[in-house]
């Protein structure tokens, strides 16, 4: 290099190493990203409980017959409206009413005996023992005539309230055994209810009297409320039972049909709420957001831990600023600091 060169370069070598710092340092910024934004609500609401369950009526019993025997007649069929009283099947009365005159005979012979051995008791004739087996039996001849009257009540089975038929059992000279269920009936006086298992883990955020929803296939939301929660866990599966009673009939529902449960548990603390879409890079039950500046010109990547997620939103344990804003369109695009433009 000449002498001449050297002098003109040298005096503005400090201005070049300023400028080439100058540019590292300040690397130029690229074109702003344009996201949208979601504010961060604070909310105190539950998470619903979603489980399968079953209707029915509040009543419902199984009807038998007290003995066994012969069925004569069975007067009704499924779905068929009864009253109170009103006989649904009956079995020949034939040997029961036979038993039924026997015990009645019985009475009769045992009031005899005692009268008879009273009077002899009086005339000295025989001894206090013997009266008072003769009043012993009275009383045992008593007790197989209600015995035998109570059998032939319960020979029939009568409808116990006004209801309907659900099940037909029996048919006419079928032999049943005692106890045999003949009908199975439904009553229509206490309403529907609708049970359901519970996990437990979801069981105990529950309580009676929080509000329900019966959701069944082909007709509207049918609102209820909690009236009965289980004191035992079933061992085998882990859930707890859950009664809810409905506030109407199910016009599309029948006794047994499957629907879908959601029990709205009562309040809780107030915790951050986020739609669903500003979650990015999750694991397991973390995940980050992107909250914009207050200026709306930059982000801040902040790690949340989420406790659950329902109808598209993130329900979070971390604590946000109240006035804070995550973007949910534009984020898998974001770093910490990025610039950014808000849209509308």
């Amino acid at each position: 290099m000449s002498a001449i060169m050297a002098k003109r370069i040298l005096p503005l070598l400090p201005l070049l190493l300023l400028a080439s710092a100058g540019i590292a340092a300040s690397p130029a910024a690229g074109p702003a990203t344009l996201v949208q934004v979601a504010p961060v609500v604070v909310s105190t609401r539950a998470i619903p409980v979603r489980v399968p369950g079953v209707v029915a009526r509040r009543t419902e019993a199984q009807l038998s017959f007290k003995v066994g025997g012969v069925v004569r007649d069975v007067a009704v069929r499924a779905g068929d409206t009864v009253t109170a009283g009103q006989v649904l099947a009956c079995l020949d009365l034939a040997e029961i009413d036979a038993q039924l005159a026997q015990a009645r005979s019985g009475v009769e012979k045992a009031r005899r005996d005692r009268a008879r051995a009273v009077e002899l008791h009086e005339r000295a004739v025989v001894s206090t023992e013997l009266a008072q087996d003769a009043t012993t039996g009275l009383e045992q001849a008593e007790a197989s005539l209600r015995i035998a009257e109570f059998n032939r009540l319960h020979a029939m089975v009568t409808a116990p309230a006004a209801g309907r038929v659900l099940r037909r059992q029996v048919e006419p000279n079928e032999m049943v055994g005692p106890g045999q269920v003949a009908v199975l009936f439904a009553s229509d006086d206490e309403g529907w209810i609708a049970r359901a298992g519970v996990p437990d883990r979801e069981a105990a955020r529950l309580r009676v009297g929080d509000s329900a929803t019966v959701l069944g296939a082909g007709q509207q939301p049918l609102p209820g409320r909690i009236v009965q929660i289980s004191e035992a866990a079933d061992s085998a599966t882990r859930t707890t039972e859950v009664e809810v009673r409905l506030e109407g009939a199910p016009p599309a529902l029948r006794s047994g049909s499957v629907v879908d449960l959601e029990l709205q548990p009562g309040d809780v603390p107030g915790r951050a709420v986020v739609p669903a879409t500003s979650l990015v890079e999750g694991e397991g039950r973390t995940a980050h957001v992107f909250i914009a500046a207050v200026d709306g010109h930059t982000v801040h990547r902040q790690k949340v831990t989420v406790q659950t997620l329902h109808d598209g939103q993130a329900f979070l344990e971390t604590e946000l600023p109240p006035e804070a804003r995550v973007v949910v369109i534009g984020a898998e695009f974001l770093r910490e600091g990025v610039a950014i433009e808000i849209a509308p």
